[in-house]
């Protein structure tokens, strides 16, 4: 009987080996553990994370005034960041398939086309009043 379980144990102790030696046999290594910060950094992710629901809190009382502040200038100003960027493109020839982008890129192109033209008549009417009086001077009708 002895015989027969040291025959056995002699059998498993090939087959383990056996399983490790094989490239392709069935032997798997456990995984590596993690380090305490890793674990750690994980509970708190899952923590954080929330799975339903708002993904921010709602802002209550005087921090809610200070945020529709924020939110209302900042919209104003991608407002008019976007209007920008769409009347260069236009400028440039790019075709817009999106309407209201295009439209308001028209209008801003037309925006700075007016103020353009405004500074250079008021440019040029200085520059022309001054060089009619020069000439008047020189052809002495200037009233004395």
């Amino acid at each position: 009987k002895k015989r027969r379980v040291q025959l056995w144990k002699i059998k498993q102790f090939e087959a383990k080996l056996q399983s490790i030696i094989m490239a392709q046999g069935k032997f798997t290594m456990k995984p590596a553990k993690k380090s305490t910060g890793a674990q750690r950094r994980k509970t708190v992710l899952a923590k954080k994370k929330s799975t339903k629901g708002w993904k921010t809190h709602k802002a209550k009382g005087r921090k809610l005034v200070e945020y529709g502040v924020e939110n209302a200038t900042s919209k104003a100003i991608n407002k008019k960041n976007e209007a920008i960027v769409s009347s260069k493109a236009i400028g440039n020839g790019s075709r817009f398939f999106l309407s209201d982008i295009k439209e308001t890129g028209k209008k801003e192109m037309d925006k700075q086309n007016r103020s353009q033209s405004k500074r250079e008549n008021k440019r040029n009417a200085k520059n022309m009043d001054n060089r009619l009086k020069a000439q008047i001077e020189k052809l002495g009708l200037k009233k004395k």
